[in-house]
């Protein structure tokens, strides 16, 4: 892109700033917008994304292999003297905050459970490293071969859900990259007014505007289970009714 368009491009996104300055200038309560707040994150942090070296994979593990995943395939990066070809190997995952038994409790949700993403440089020896790491089932991509994922549909399940100075999203102990940490107040017991198979749309979170078919309903916790088709393959979340709305 010119340097001109880009220019272009970033007084597009300063302009909401602008008008929100003006308006508190003349004692107005500026109007906000959070669609266009995230957009606007959304095309600054997959600009950051495209600085980095190498491009992003998405690696298909056995479930409930992700971290160890992650763990073999820095070690074996290390070991086998590869880490001038992959440079990043996330988890990217989701806090969240749960009520049970009155008590507020921190719970974390794989975003794309039975996947890791892999920011690398597709050669002979870094394809062979990872494709033979243990957990790895394939690279995801067309006819088997590894296929590179836009820097945006990346930044979506990368780009931390609260703004700071610096942007940068956090990574806990275990290595899971923190997407979202939102907090949620104790609600009472609602009807659930969704079946068993029926197509629902996710409203919130990186999955956002994406179409889900329910798989399972628990009344009692009023916890939805719902596959999505993620990179071609159907994939299991956990939602709530809140996060969702029946298709019409």
């Amino acid at each position: 892109m010119s340097d001109e368009n880009l220019n272009s491009t970033e007084a597009v996104e300063e302009q909401p700033v602008q008008e929100a300055d003006a308006a508190a200038a003349l004692g107005a309560e500026p109007e906000v917008d959070p669609d266009a707040e995230y957009r606007a994150r959304l095309r600054r942090f997959t600009r950051e994304l495209k600085k980095k070296p190498g491009s992003w994979y998405i690696v298909q593990t056995y479930s409930g292999y992700e971290n160890k995943v992650k763990t073999n395939l820095d070690m074996r990066a290390q070991t086998l003297e590869v880490e001038d070809s992959i440079y990043e190997v996330v988890v990217p995952i989701e806090q969240v905050i749960e009520i049970k038994d009155g008590k507020r409790k921190p719970v974390k949700r794989k975003l794309l459970p039975g996947y890791v993403l892999v920011r690398m440089d597709i050669n002979d020896r870094s394809w062979s490293v990872v494709r033979d790491t243990p957990g790895v089932t394939s690279f995801v991509g067309n006819e088997g071969n590894a296929t590179p994922v836009k820097h945006r549909d990346v930044a979506k399940f990368l780009m931390p859900s609260q703004t700071d100075e610096s942007e940068q999203p956090v990574v806990n102990e275990e290595g899971e990259q923190v997407v979202a940490m939102p907090e949620e107040k104790a609600q009472p017991k609602q009807q659930i007014d969704f079946e068993v198979g029926e197509a629902v749309t996710i409203l919130t979170g990186a999955l956002a505007s994406v179409s889900a078919t329910i798989s399972e309903i628990d009344p009692e916790t009023g916890k939805i289970q719902a596959l999505v088709s993620i990179f071609g393959r159907e994939t299991p979340v956990e939602l709530t009714a809140d996060q969702v709305e029946k298709i019409t």
